[in-house]
């Protein structure tokens, strides 16, 4: 096969537990912006800047998206993953907005070098995500 099949990543689906409260958190935390308002028992769909959707949709067990791996450590030793990266232009600017509003980030900034500065967080429901800024030229 010449060519892959798949393109590009289209939406992102993410669970949580109070889908309008969680859309307020990413407006007013990560800046995304809430596509229409929320129907009783629906989902959200939020804007990146990019123009790519992510979704909110309600999960009422709760379950965050993370899992464990032992292929992401030096001693291969489990680590809860986080199954999503998204891209930022201005991860000091996230750092910032993600501490003041108190969730729990696995340290700060790190800069990976060639990999660019790398910023690990969790949303209000428990969901891993990971945000990556290019390295500087």
């Amino acid at each position: 096969m010449e060519k892959a099949l798949l393109k590009r990543v289209e939406c992102v689906y993410l669970p949580v537990k109070d889908v309008p409260a969680s859309a307020v958190w990413y407006e007013r935390v990560l800046g995304l912006t809430l596509r229409s308002p929320v129907k009783p028992g629906g989902g959200a769909i939020m804007i990146m800047a990019s123009g790519q959707w992510l979704f909110l949709l309600p999960s009422p067990e709760g379950d965050p998206l993370i899992f464990l791996t032992t292929g992401w450590t030096e001693d291969n030793s489990p680590y809860e993953m986080f199954p999503l990266c998204f891209e930022t232009e201005n991860i000091h600017a996230l750092e910032a907005s993600l501490r003041k509003s108190g969730v729990w980030m696995e340290q700060g900034i790190r800069d990976e070098g060639g990999c660019g500065l790398q910023l690990t967080f969790k949303d209000p429901d428990g969901n891993k995500i990971q945000a990556w800024q290019q390295p500087a030229h």
